[in-house]
């Protein structure tokens, strides 16, 4: 019973500090200390470490020896270049996947745009960012290249994908244009229209990243 209500506490705290991380109510480069944390929420420090190391494995923290853990900071150059190169991993994957999609895949991906949709009728950003992640993946897989794969997971390494989702998806309107963009890449692989889905694809991420874009400009100034 301990280990739930602990483990409860660090779900409440990583939930509360990505939201501010995401709304840039605190910053880039800002270095958190778990006492100030544990005073602030009202509980010991070990579950504010937990939700620190959560966070760290997500892309939203960098821990530096001896000097302590820091919200990681964007480099807005760096993540525009990283976002064309997914456009083009990503719509090559979506090209794959038109014509090597079988049954069983394209009705994991409607499962998918179920709990999506639902996820958008209740606003929940951090669900449709999760959601979206593994829609993300299964294609990407679904292309059937391994080579591909790899370029893809090491993307989203190098993107923080969960810290920049969490950014943009916050953003008015943004989680319902995002679903009319997936569920025009999902009608394109249905159809086995590879132009379509790789075309589909690449205006969803480049609207994502010119979203992000102005939604990093305005909130860190970066």
């Amino acid at each position: 019973m301990e280990e739930e209500l602990e483990g409860s506490k660090k779900h409440a705290i990583a939930q509360q500090l990505r939201r501010d991380i995401a709304a840039g109510v605190i910053k880039p480069g800002e270095k958190l200390s778990e006492a100030r944390l544990a005073a602030r929420f009202g509980v010991s420090r070990m579950p504010v470490r937990e939700a620190l190391k959560e966070l760290e494995s997500a892309g939203f923290l960098t821990v530096e020896h001896r000097r302590g853990t820091f919200v990681k900071s964007l480099r807005r150059h760096e993540i525009l270049d990283l976002f064309e190169v997914r456009e083009a991993v990503e719509g090559m994957a979506a090209r794959l996947c038109a014509g090597r999609g079988n049954n069983e895949f394209l009705t994991q991906l409607d499962e998918i745009m179920a709990e999506m949709s639902l996820a958008v009728e209740a606003a929940d950003s951090d669900g449709y960012s999760a959601i979206d992640a593994r829609l993300h993946a299964l294609i990407a897989a679904g292309s059937g290249n391994g080579r591909l794969l790899e370029h893809y997971n090491l993307l989203v390494q190098q993107l923080n994908r969960g810290y920049l989702s969490s950014i943009v998806t916050r953003r008015a309107g943004r989680m319902r244009r995002s679903f009319e963009e997936h569920r025009a890449v999902v009608q394109a692989l249905h159809a086995h229209d590879a132009d379509a889905a790789e075309s589909a694809m690449r205006v969803h991420v480049r609207t994502g990243r010119a979203e992000l874009q102005d939604e990093v400009a305005s909130k860190f100034d970066l």
